[in-house]
C-alpha cells in the first residue's frame, strides 16, 4: 500500500506575503502628514479616505489602528497609541475599520447639524493604552485613556484627565479638565494636579523620557508611510 505524501506547510516567506496582501487591501489615507521625528512601528495601521496628521515625537505601537474613514484625525505632539488601540470616527462600530457605513453617515449628519466639526483631535502628550477605542471629537493635553476604555463619538475630554480601564463614555460626553473617570460613571477632580503646575511639568518630562526609550527599543517603519 503506497503512502500518501504529507502536505507541506507554507514557509515563512509565504505567510509573510499573505499578511502583506491583507494589509495592502486597506484604503490608504488621501493625505498623511508626518513629522520627521514620528515613530511608527511595524504592523501599525493608518487607513481611511481623509487626512491623518501625526505630530512630532508621537509613537504608534504595533497593531494600533488610526482610521480616517469618515473624518480627519490629528495626533498632536508626543501622542502615544499602544498595541491594538483604535483611534478615529467610526472605528468602534464593529471592532474593525469601517463598520456600518450607513450608521456612520447618520452619525456624521447628526454631528453636522449640532455644529460640531467632524474628526478626532488628540492633544499634546495624550496616551491611548492597549485595546482602548477613541472616537471622541477631542482629547486634551496630557490625558490618559487607560486599557480597554471606550470614548464614543463627539466626546470632549479636557486636559490632564484620566479615563480608567474599561470605562465607557457615551457619545457626546463632556469631561472637564483634571477629571478622573472611574468605575464606569464615577468622577472626581484631581485637585493636586490642578493646583501644582510643577507636577504637570514633571509628568510631561517623564512622558518625554518614555518616548525616548521607545525610540531606542522599537524599530521605526515610518519610511513606509513617507
Amino acid at each position: 500500500m503506497s503512502s500518501q505524501p504529507t502536505p507541506s506547510r507554507p514557509g515563512p516567506d509565504r505567510r509573510t506575503s499573505t499578511l502583506q496582501k491583507r494589509s495592502s487591501v486597506l484604503p490608504k489615507p488621501s493625505s498623511i502628514v508626518l513629522d520627521v521625528s514620528v515613530l511608527i512601528a511595524q504592523h501599525a495601521q493608518l487607513t481611511g479616505t481623509h487626512a491623518i496628521t501625526v505630530g512630532a515625537n508621537s509613537v504608534l505601537h504595533p497593531h494600533c489602528k488610526i482610521s480616517s474613514a469618515f473624518a480627519p484625525v490629528v495626533l498632536s505632539e508626543g501622542v502615544v497609541v499602544y498595541e491594538r488601540a483604535k483611534v478615529g470616527l467610526g472605528i468602534g462600530d464593529s471592532g474593525e475599520v469601517g463598520g456600518d457605513s450607513r450608521r456612520s453617515s447618520v452619525a456624521s449628519a447628526r454631528d453636522a447639524s449640532s455644529g460640531r466639526s467632524e474628526g478626532t483631535l488628540l492633544g499634546n502628550n495624550v496616551v491611548i493604552e492597549t485595546n482602548a477605542v477613541v472616537e471622541a471629537a477631542e482629547v486634551g493635553e496630557g490625558t490618559v485613556i487607560e486599557v480597554g476604555a471606550v470614548l464614543g463619538r463627539g466626546c470632549v475630554v479636557g486636559k490632564f484627565c484620566t479615563v480608567s480601564a474599561a470605562t465607557v463614555l457615551a457619545p457626546n460626553t463632556n469631561v472637564p479638565d483634571y477629571t478622573v473617570v472611574y468605575s464606569g460613571v464615577e468622577r472626581r477632580l484631581d485637585k493636586t494636579l490642578q493646583a501644582r503646575p510643577e507636577l504637570q511639568e514633571m509628568k510631561a518630562f517623564q512622558h518625554a523620557r518614555q518616548i525616548e526609550m521607545f525610540k531606542k527599543l522599537v524599530p521605526n517603519q515610518v519610511v513606509k508611510w513617507m
